[in-house]
This record gives C-alpha cells, structure tokens and sequence, in this order.
C-alpha cells in the first residue's frame, strides 16, 4: 500500500502500533515499518501500548483491544495533523474472513457484507486484492515486508476460519470464493438500498424537536421487533434493549428510561423520545446584567425595553414574556428548574409548583430536563416557554417593560 501511495504521488506518512504482544518480534515490526518511512522519505508516527492491561480493565479480548486502540489513535493522529484519511492494509482475504466470523457469530446483512471500504475518515484501498496478489507484488517489486507470526496460530478464531474452512470450501466441487465476493457485493448494494428505505421509514415516524427525536407510541406499536431494531440501530441500541423497549410498550409502561453508549430513550406518555446523552459539565446558572441585549447560553434570548405606552401591543405567544422593568433586581439569574420551585402563574393569584404545573402542561420527562426559570433575588419571573409569573406583570404604572423573548 505504500509503495502504490508513492507512485501514486499521494502526500502521506505512515502510523505504527507496537502493542508488545510478541517481545522482540513487535520491536522488528516497528524497525521494518521505520525503515520504510526512511525509504519513501515521508513523516513517522508511532505509539506502544500496554494491550494486555487495557483488555483486563475493559474486559475484552485482546484482539478487541488492539483495534480500539489503534483506532482511537488514528482518530485522534489525523485530527491533531490535519490527515483526510486513515488508511488500513485490509486486503481480499480479510474480507472473505470477516463474512464467515460474523455468519457464525450471528449477524444480518449490515454484518454479512464485510469491511467497508469507506467509512468516515476510514480507506481500505487493497480490497480488491488478495494475499497471494500482494505478495506476488511485493516480490516482483523487491519489497521487504514481514508476517506475524501469530498468523500461523489456531489461537485465533479467524485463523482457525483462515486454515481450517476456507481451504475446505476452496475445494468443494462448485464452490468459488469468486462468487462468494460478487455476493459479498450484492448484499452491500442490498444493505444501501434497505439503509435508504429505513431512513425515509424513520423521517415519517420520527419528528425533531429541541431535545432530539420523538414518535407516537401508536407508530411504534405498528413496527415490527426486527424493523424497530433496525431503526434505532444507528443510535448504538442493541437487539435486546430494543426488544424490552417494545415490552415496556406493550405494557404501557411511562416514564422508563433506556440508554445506549450514546444516547437515551424515553417512553413518556403517548410518545418515545430519543436524544444524544451530554458528556458536558453544565454550568448551573447564567447572570444576566441589565445592559444585556441577547444570550446565546443556555437558551437563545432577546431583550428589549420598552416604553408602557399607548403604542405598546402584548404578543400573545408562549415564546414571549412581559415584566415589569422597576420591580427587576440585577444581574437575573437563569437556570434549570429545580424541586421545590414554586411561582405564581399569569393569570392566577395562588402560587404553584413548578412541578405541578409541567405535570399539569403535559411536559415530557425528556422536556422537563431543559425547563429553565429566570429569576430575580430568587424569585421567579418566568418558566421559560411556558408562563411568566404574575407577581411581576405589567400594571397601568408600569413605565419601563422588559420583553423577554426566545430566538428560533
């Protein structure tokens, strides 16, 4: 691959991973792969880790180790260089391989069609090449290259499938692992075409509002185990959890929370929400000081004095707040709501938790989580999107209005 890089004219450099699994064969590795650096004039990078520890901490296999870790290192090299492409010397027969690991292990056509030969930053150009073509080349182009050992052991599972079935399958009368790529081929087309049609499947269901995704339970109940999996396959939900998502459903059960590496769903009421979980610390309030016009952070707001006026007209609209500017103590105070806040709704003259009222709104659990309260010496002036408070309304002798309002 790197040969043809060369000649190829492609600015590139080259990454190595010494996981010192093999003693001094891993440290023959890394030479071999510096001296080809040298050799094509180009950058070298390299990086060892401690894979047998990594495994045990994060209870995977080895071989499991060893991909997240050169993997995240890729990532994280190609970021902090300014790489376009990451690429891996994945050939034929690899590709062959991993069809046969993921039919015994249990998998549908996404897993059945193999390695990608693109996916995000990632390129595999030598898929159209086997290992004996590689070879061959090599040889024909006087080019040192080494093998691992472990190549040779029945330790792995792959390499069981490497020396023990596909030589068996290879000399089966009609079998062609020709044909066996074509198919490989067929079922990636395959895989496009349902990856299509699930995602058109997904936008009918699916709405977007300021928290993530949400549907109509009564959609979802029309979804089948394997569709509804498949939908929500692409937010790191498994098999199983979708399956107890559709459980929970069927027996009407509210406000159960389920969780994936990446994101959180929710059944709430007559609707399913799904949004990204936050890896951010969230500040816990925002003080807004009486010359501020508008704020980004943590919700998108406007503010605008007025004159109480003949010329001054309420909008009546849940994204807007009226407040009487003279009763103001600043710098206001923004922040989620919390238990126990309590105030007194527009238009009513007892107060009222702040609970309560998103109960009695109808609020989502997943809604309810981006409520946020603005607040002056810790009384509140408005719920925002939903109420300003009463206490702080416009009276004939109001004379400056503060109009609060949120940006699309």
């Amino acid at each position: 691959m790197v040969d043809l890089f060369h000649k190829a004219g492609y600015n590139f450099a080259i990454a190595h991973c010494n996981f010192k699994l093999r003693g001094n064969e891993s440290d023959a590795d890394e030479n071999l792969v510096i001296g080809l650096a040298e050799k094509y004039e180009v950058d070298f990078f390299t990086r060892s880790f401690e894979t047998e520890t990594y495994a045990a901490k994060n209870k995977c296999s080895i071989q499991e180790a060893a991909r997240n870790l050169r993997y995240d290192w890729f990532r994280k090299l190609a970021n902090e260089k300014g790489f376009d492409r990451i690429a891996t010397g994945h050939h034929l027969d690899d590709q062959i391989e991993t069809f046969f690991i993921n039919l015994f292990r249990g998998s549908g056509v996404k897993g059945l069609k193999g390695i990608p030969v693109i996916r995000e930053k990632i390129i595999r150009p030598l898929l159209f090449a086997n290992r004996d073509e590689i070879e061959k080349y090599a040889l024909q182009n006087n080019l040192d290259y080494r093998e691992d050992k472990s190549n040779k052991s029945d330790k792995y599972f792959r390499n069981r499938i490497r020396h023990d079935l596909i030589p068996v399958i290879s000399a089966l009368k009609g079998a062609n692992l020709d044909q066996l790529v074509a198919s490989l081929s067929f079922l990636e087309e395959e895989d496009n075409i349902l990856s299509d049609l699930l995602n058109q499947k997904r936008e009918d269901i699916f709405s977007r509002d300021q928290n993530g995704l949400k549907a109509e339970l009564s959609e979802i109940n029309k979804l089948s185990p394997a569709l509804f999996y498949a939908m929500l396959s692409p937010f790191g939900f498994n098999r199983d959890v979708t399956d107890a998502i559709l459980q929970s459903n069927s027996n009407k059960i509210s406000g159960k929370t389920f969780y994936s590496p990446s994101h959180q769903l929710l059944i709430d009421r007559k609707y399913l929400f799904i949004k990204e979980q936050s890896t951010n610390i969230p500040v816990t309030e925002y003080l807004i000081y009486d010359d501020v016009i508008e704020i980004d952070e943590p919700r998108k707001l406007n503010f605008r004095k007025l004159t109480n006026d003949a010329s001054f007209n309420f909008i009546k609209n849940q994204a807007y707040a009226y407040i009487d500017f003279d009763k103001l103590n600043f710098p206001l105070k923004l922040r989620k709501w919390e238990k126990g806040d309590r105030f007194v709704p527009f238009g009513m003259n007892g107060s009222k938790l702040v609970s309560d009222f998103l109960i009695d709104e109808k609020v989502s659990l997943f809604e309810k989580e981006n409520v946020w309260v603005l607040l002056s010496d810790e009384k509140m002036i408005w719920l925002v999107g939903y109420r300003a408070s009463n206490e702080f309304k416009i009276k004939s002798a109001t004379k400056i209005i503060l109009e609060v309002t949120i940006k699309a």
